[in-house]
Parts: C-alpha cells; structure tokens; sequence
C-alpha cells in the first residue's frame, strides 16, 4: 500500500485530488490533507508516507520550504508539484531541489493517471530491491536493519527449496565444484510475477546444488502457491537430473524464515527418494530413526569373506536391485551403502587404503546407473593387490591435479573436468588429494582464488567487489563476499575500505 498526505491550501482542489485517489486507486491510502507547509511538514515527518503532493504558495510555511525541511531530516519521499503556469519561477526552484513531476491545476485524470502508475511503478521496484536484500539476511542470519522499517511488513512469504540430484552439501570455506542447480530465466519470472500478481527472488541456498525461490506477496491476497511450484517445478525438470521441490509454510513479516528452513532441510532428509523427482507439502515430520535395512544386511552377511572383485559386482547388483525396487529415501541409502562399505573395510583392512566415504559416493551420483559404477569403481580400489604400484600411482595423480588447478584455478572447474582429465572417479581424487596435501581440492582452489582476491585489492583498492570477483574465477559476487568473510573476517567491501584507509595515512 502506497501511503499519501495532500498538503494544500485550497480545499476545492484538495478535496478533488481526494476523491480521484480514493476512488480510483485501491493501492494508495490517503493519509491526510494538511493545509499549509507546516502542518505537512509535521504529518511527513510523523507518518513517513511514499507519496506527497503540495502546492508551492501556502500560508505560514510554502511547499519548497516544507520539501527542503523534509529533505534536511533525511527523509525523501516522492514529491508531486501542484502548480499553475503562473507560477513558473516556484517550478525552477522546485526543480534544484530534484522535484521533476508537476500536476497543473485544475487536475487533469489523465495527468494525475499517468502519475499514479509511474509513482506505483517505481515504488513497486524500489519496494522489490529492499525486500530481496532482507529476505538475503534473514535467510543467512544476518539482519540487525530494517527494525523499524520492514520491507516485508504487511507482506506474506513462502519459500520453495529445490534440489537439483541427490541432497550435496556445502560449506562455504570451499569452492563449490560441481554445481548443478538451475535458474529460472527473467522472462518466466516475469510472467509469474505478472500473471500472479507477486514478487519472486532466487537465492542459492546452503547446498551447492539448491536454488530457494522466495514468493512474496500481500498479505491479504490469495495466492495458489500449489499452481506456482508445479509451473517452476515444470520449467526446470529435466532429463539430465532429478529436482525435488518443498513446499515451505507461509510467514508474515518474513518472521520465522531460518526456523522454516530449518524444518524443510530436515524433512527434506528424511522424504527425497534417491533417484526420484517430487514435489513435497511441508508437514511436520514424526520423530524417526534410520536403521540398516533388513534385506541389505542379508545381503552383505552372504557375501564371502575371499571375495574378488567381480564377485563383489554381482552383489552390488543385487543391493541396487533392492534400492530402486524399495524406492529408498537418499538417507536411507547412504545408512544402507555406509553398512556395505563398513563390511567390506572389516574384512579388507589396510592402513595404505584410502577408503571411500558412503555420503560422498551417493552426493555423486544422479541415477542408480551411475551409483553402480561408483560402488564398482570404489570396491575395485579396496581389492588392488599391487600396493607398490598403487601408491606411486596415487601420488603421481595427485601432483597432476594440483599442478593443473595451479594454472587453472580462476576458470570455472566442475568434477567432471577431473574424470576427463585423469580418468578417475572425481571423489577418488579428491580423498587422495586430500591425503597427500591435508587440504581437499575445493578448498585449495579457495585459497589460490582468496589469495589473487587480495593481491587485485591491494594492487588497485579502488577496484569493484564483482569484478574481483569475475576475475579470480567466482561467478556469484555474493557467494565470493561470503567466502571470503569466512576466511578473513570481513567482507571484500571491508577489506577494500581498510586499504584505502591505509593508503591515506601514508
């Protein structure tokens, strides 16, 4: 709702302009109607409203004195001049104190028309870019503002979490390798926007291959969020992956946004289907318990201590029978794969093994097809006899990979460059990377990336945060901000400031 004072001597033409707003525009409140400069200036500066329409020859105090005092205080809404030709002269001066929109008296509907929309037009817009902002800090936890002006009062928000695949998570002192989630392009979004009557944001969300589409809209306009998350849901479902979709519970005032996200990853957790694309109601999850599965643990108990490898396969087979059969949840899996894998180490033990993780070989894998040969691959490394040849091996693999991300660090790497590359499983390369140099490949990545970040900044403080970002290999200026934080401590914003401050001082 756009909030409007009247501030105007003449009460025929207040009156007028009141009737034309009240019965013409359902999304502008009239406030009140002051009839000299000083009355408005004291209604302004109380009720704080959008939109103010003045005449400039007024008792005790004019309009451009009142809109110069306004602007003193800091506060800026949107002036409309009410003037005739006569007064050309008041217009100029109107004009260097940056009022550009006039209304000639006697109100023309078709002037005041063209006004209205171009002020909701504006408001709507500026409206959009303060609540995307907050919805970003509310959602990372990071709102100290906005206290005593909520973006998102009187306004209703739900949330749609997508996941494109299995549930990978991410940590944000790492580089996301991989990402597989999808956007929705603006000319949807716009359609959306337009056909629903609502605000749409994205966000990546905390797993690198999640995209959370926030649906803002008037709290007293209903919406069917259902029809919405089928239509994104439709637009983004494809053959490459799998996408789950929740559905969270509406908030007021964006209240309660990181207990609702709290409560979506954890049903998320326990209702994907692994391999499988739904869309999903947030309800309340009973308490549960994930236990090894019955029909895994017959399986892995019947498989013989001296096993080889292609023994091994037709049991895999048999376990990837059951899972895709059963429609297994992506926890459930990881539980079940975990108990296979533990077998087989108990068995196999080796110090100079590096053994697969069941989280990793899973957050990998985007069909059951793909999960078999993961398991394949992994239980082939357990068996290999020639340990000799093994280590050499693993260690001239290692130096290759860090020796490639040395010189390719600020492209965009994903792990199917490793596969391409060196021919190996990308999380094989990862555990021996790890083991070799204490430091996992997204990470090392991360500080070659932090560490070109700083010496661009120290090199130039003048230099944008987005293109020091786009410049060390980051295509999301707001995920290198977060990044880099993490690591330093303050922001590239900050950092930059810091710089310039050091500079001064010398």
């Amino acid at each position: 709702m756009i909030r409007v004072i009247i501030v105007e001597d003449e009460p025929a033409i207040a009156k007028a302009l009141s009737l034309l707003i009240t019965n013409n525009y359902s999304d502008f409140q009239l406030i009140c109607h002051c009839r000299n400069g000083k009355e408005g200036l004291e209604q302004i500066l109380k009720e704080k409203p959008e939109l103010v329409f003045t005449d400039i020859s007024m008792p005790v105090m004019s309009g451009l004195e009142m809109i110069e005092n306004v602007k003193n205080s800091g506060f800026t809404p949107h002036f409309i001049i009410l003037t005739v030709y006569a007064e050309f002269e008041y217009a100029r001066t109107a004009m260097r104190l940056g009022i550009t929109d006039y209304l000639l008296k006697p109100i023309s509907f078709t002037a005041l028309d063209e006004i209205m929309t171009t002020c909701q037009r504006q408001q709507q817009a500026a409206t959009k870019l303060l609540q995307e902002e907050y919805l970003r800090r509310l959602y990372f936890d990071e709102v100290s503002v906005f206290t005593t002006n909520n973006p998102l009062s009187s306004y209703a928000c739900t949330m749609l979490f997508l996941f494109f695949g299995p549930i990978c998570s991410n940590v944000y002192n790492e580089t996301a390798i991989g990402t597989t989630a999808q956007q929705l392009d603006k000319a949807f979004i716009d359609s959306i926007e337009e056909e629903y009557h609502i605000s749409l944001f994205a966000l990546s969300g905390h797993h690198y291959n999640e995209i959370i589409y926030f649906v803002v809209y008037p709290i007293e306009q209903p919406v069917n969020i259902e029809e919405i998350a089928k239509r994104i849901y439709d637009s983004l479902n494809s053959d490459s992956t799998y996408v789950n979709l929740f559905i969270s519970d509406s908030v007021r005032n964006g209240k309660e946004i990181q207990q609702l996200t709290q409560n979506i990853y954890l049903f998320a957790t326990f209702y994907i289907l692994y391999g499988k694309g739904h869309i999903f109601r947030y309800t309340p999850p009973e308490n549960q318990t994930i236990h090894v599965s019955k029909d895994v643990r017959a399986i892995c108990e019947s498989i013989p201590k001296k096993s080889t490898p292609e023994i091994l396969h037709k049991y895999i087979r048999m376990l990837i029978n059951f899972w895709k059969e059963e429609e297994v949840t992506q926890f459930q899996l990881i539980t079940d794969l975990r108990y296979f894998i533990g077998n087989l180490v108990h068995d196999n033990a080796d110090e100079d093994i590096v053994y697969p993780d069941a989280t990793d070989i899973v957050c990998t894998c985007n069909s059951y097809d793909e999960l078999e040969n993961e398991i394949k691959f992994e239980t082939n490394q357990i068996y290999r006899t020639d340990k000799e040849f093994l280590e050499n091996s693993q260690q001239a693999l290692t130096h290759q990979v860090r020796n490639w991300l040395d010189q390719n660090f600020t492209s965009q790497i994903t792990y199917k460059i490793f596969r391409d590359l060196f021919g190996m499983n990308e999380k094989y390369i990862s555990t021996l990377f790890k083991a070799e140099y204490g430091i996992s490949p997204s990470k090392y990545v991360s500080e070659l990336r932090l560490n070109m970040a700083k010496q661009l900044m120290q090199s130039n403080p003048d230099i944008l945060t987005k293109d020091v970002a786009e410049l060390v290999g980051f295509n999301d200026s707001f995920y290198f901000s977060r990044v880099f934080k993490l690591h330093e401590g303050i922001t590239p914003s900050q950092y930059l400031k810091q710089l310039k401050k050091l500079s001064h001082n010398v």
